[in-house]
């Protein structure tokens, strides 16, 4: 293999969050098709990887099979309700002992070592949350740039500013005294949780094991990988992610994953059919995780009735959700009920989309602002909570509480503000701009390209050298 034939290696988890905005830029670089590339990740996101359209030299890459039951979007509902209710501290250390499967990551780690030596990619790029790739490319020598799915300030927790909102707590950039003591409160809250004995002996052995096993971040630190990283691609811009003045020179704010062209699916005529058929919808979608309870349900079925006829709703709903739904006869006339879209971005650049009802996680938040859709955000853990206040604080959403039931009226009411006063449409197409002018997918793919041929250049003249 000759420099030049060296791969570009992506790596990812197979989580949907996590997963997609990678999916996007494999897509440009296949489109593209200026140098081959491997994208390695668990076997069951195979097809969705060989079912990408282009004539470049793209491949998946086995890391084997997944380990479901670590995965939120496959918990059961008590395991999943340990996660959203409740205390966000007591929340998110729930999670950590649920998701933290420390053999499974040193397989993963194993495997990913594999691959790098048959492959021996000039450039990698890592999701943030695969730690088991960021340790292979360190171990191997591999130039690596980050993926950074989430706000950018909750991967770089370790080096925020004292001052700074602490991720995971929704709390605003300006806060006044309480919210500054709510603040530090939570701080200390999450420390100390994290840091019990049983979960702290669970922790030290790990990165015993790290340790004897020659991986150098021993503890998971982030702010380590973002050191030794060529870059970091955050698919936010400052203003929808507070800015913060000890992020890395290497920060790379490209704007929202989307790809740069929405090719309209065969699947989905029939729907875009229908879009095309009503002037306002409200569209409805609360990712892979989100679990709507049976009274959640059945307020969200009232909200679409009162924003009968002048509105419809198009809610995209799992299949294990509709046991919820009334009969098909008795929901409203103005709501459709879909547990499979062909593409959410295909639906959020449809012109008769007015606004998107959704749960402030960072892929649909971005998404929205990319075709200039005003929201109305309903965070039910973790980084939706800090979404939800960046969006709100943008000027493009709304929220509302998650609270079982929820609140008709409350709803009802803000979905109105959004679908009628023009200052909502306004800001959104502020940020639309701004996201845009970032570049997307395409200032990601020229970055990673542009570093792939650096690379490949240093390891041409080092080859000469020697």
């Amino acid at each position: 293999m000759t420099v030049d034939e060296a791969p570009l290696l992506l790596v990812s988890s197979g989580s949907a969050g996590l997963f997609n905005p990678l999916l996007t830029l494999a897509g440009e670089l296949k489109r593209r098709g200026v140098r081959p590339v491997r994208f390695a990740c668990t076997d069951e996101r195979r097809a969705d990887i060989e079912a990408l359209p282009g004539d470049g030299d793209l491949r998946f890459v086995p890391l084997g099979p997944p380990r479901l039951e670590v995965r939120p979007e496959h918990w059961d509902d008590e395991t999943h309700r340990r996660m959203s209710a409740g205390s966000r501290v007591e929340n998110f250390a729930s999670y950590v002992d649920t998701s933290a499967d420390y053999d499974y990551l040193h397989q993963l780690y194993e495997r990913c070592l594999a691959v790098v030596d048959g492959e021996r990619p000039v450039l990698a790029v890592v999701d943030s949350f695969a730690s088991f790739g960021l340790d292979a490319m360190t171990a191997r020598g591999v130039p690596f740039v980050i993926s950074v799915s989430v706000p950018p300030s909750n991967f770089l927790q370790d080096s925020l500013p004292p001052a700074y909102p602490m991720p995971l707590s929704g709390l605003p950039l300006a806060m006044n005294a309480s919210q500054r003591a709510a603040n530090a409160r939570f701080r200390a809250a999450l420390l100390a949780a994290l840091t019990e004995p049983e979960r702290l002996a669970r922790g030290t052995a790990a990165a015993e094991r790290r340790r004897a096993a020659g991986i150098s971040n021993t503890e998971l630190r982030p702010t380590q990988y973002a050191e030794a990283a060529e870059a970091l691609l955050a698919y936010t811009v400052f203003g929808l992610e507070y800015p913060f003045d000890t992020a890395p020179a290497t920060l790379r704010m490209v704007g929202s994953m989307v790809p740069r062209e929405i090719v309209p699916s065969p699947e989905g005529a029939e729907l875009r059919a229908w879009l095309d058929a009503h002037d306002s919808v409200v569209y409805v979608g609360f990712g892979t995780i989100m679990r709507p309870s049976a009274a959640q349900v059945a307020a969200l079925v009232e909200v679409a009735a009162r924003l009968a006829p002048e509105h419809h709703v198009l809610w995209k709903l799992p299949a294990d959700r509709h046991r919820f739904l009334p009969p098909a006869d008795e929901l409203p006339a103005n709501l459709r009920v879909e547990s499979w879209l062909p593409s959410q971005v295909e639906v959020l650049a449809h012109p008769h989309v007015r606004a998107f009802f959704n749960h402030a996680a960072a892929n649909a938040i971005h998404e929205a602002a990319w075709f200039g859709v005003p929201q109305l955000v309903m965070p039910f853990w973790f980084d939706c909570h800090d979404g939800a206040v960046r969006v709100v604080d943008a000027g493009v959403a709304l929220a509302v509480e998650h609270e079982d039931p929820l609140d008709v009226d409350d709803v009802t009411g803000k979905l109105r503000r959004l679908l009628t006063e023009p200052t909502f449409r306004d800001r959104a197409e502020l940020w639309r701009g701004c996201l845009r002018r970032a570049g997307g997918v395409t200032a990601a793919a020229d970055l990673v390209l542009r570093l792939c041929d650096e690379k490949a250049a240093g390891r041409t003249l080092a080859t000469a050298a020697s």
